[in-house]
């Protein structure tokens, strides 16, 4: 069974003017342990489209049609308290900006920790620690108990892409969300969260479907490519084969 289905979703941002559409009839599944990269220009809707997935828009936007089936349910017109349920259980998210994402005010650990508590409130003190430590290393984070009391300022844009990578993955879920995690790094801190995110695939399992507009980005890391222009999914299949296709057509 596919982990996710997305059929004919669309979404409109609203105006007091005018409607704007964000997203017009999208359709994907994705199987469990699979890279799907999302793929396409600025402003073509990839970010809407997984937010849309998440229930992360803003109060002016709107799913206007459409159905969100995860693990076969349909979870499109859940409630608030309903979706909180699933965001970090079933649905985690590593945003594009690290240093935005992560809290300037509290050490790395300190963020980490909070993430692990909302999966179990009870956790003991040196379990969480364990715990904290043991998710650093998984992202590659070689040197935890000194790291973790440090700030985010203290970080490079690769290590700070592991912490925030880190807290996606404190709840264990099911679906990871990437939105251009590699855009700011420069390219030999790119192929080294790269290389993570396939390693993090092939080590939990998890599906994850990975946000760009980088060919180069989405050849290096996708089992299959969707590609996305004004709004809509134009074209979807084996990675190898679509990418071939576009680099054809844009520069020919």
């Amino acid at each position: 069974m596919d982990v996710l289905t997305v059929k004919n979703l669309s979404v409109s941002f609203y105006r007091p003017s005018c409607e704007i559409e964000a997203v017009k009839n999208a359709s994907f599944s994705l199987q469990p342990g699979e890279i799907l990269v999302i793929m396409g220009d600025t402003g073509c809707g990839k970010s809407v489209l997984c937010k849309s997935i998440v229930r992360l828009l803003p109060d002016i936007a709107r799913i206007k049609s459409g159905q969100i089936l995860f693990q076969g349910k349909d979870i499109t017109h859940y409630s608030e308290r309903e979706m909180q349920k699933l965001r970090g259980n079933a649905f985690s998210m590593v945003f594009q900006n690290p240093m935005t994402a992560l809290n300037p005010c509290m050490s790395v650990g300190a963020q980490i920790a909070e993430a692990v508590r909302l999966r179990k409130p009870q956790i003991a003190r040196k379990e969480l620690q364990d715990e904290v430590a043991g998710l650093m290393e998984l992202v590659g984070l070689d040197c935890p108990e000194k790291q973790a009391k440090q700030y985010p300022h203290q970080f490079s844009g690769g290590m700070a892409q592991r912490c925030v990578t880190a807290i996606a993955l404190a709840a264990d879920p099911d679906v990871l969300f990437a939105d251009e995690p590699t855009t700011a790094l420069d390219g030999e801190m790119q192929e080294q969260i790269l290389e993570l995110f396939l390693k993090l695939r092939e080590k939990l399992g998890m599906a994850v479907i990975f946000i760009t507009h980088n060919p180069h980005v989405a050849a290096r890391i996708a089992d299959r490519a969707a590609l996305m222009r004004a709004g809509e999914i134009y074209r979807i299949g084996d990675a190898e084969e679509i990418l071939e296709k576009h680099i054809y057509d844009n520069y020919q």
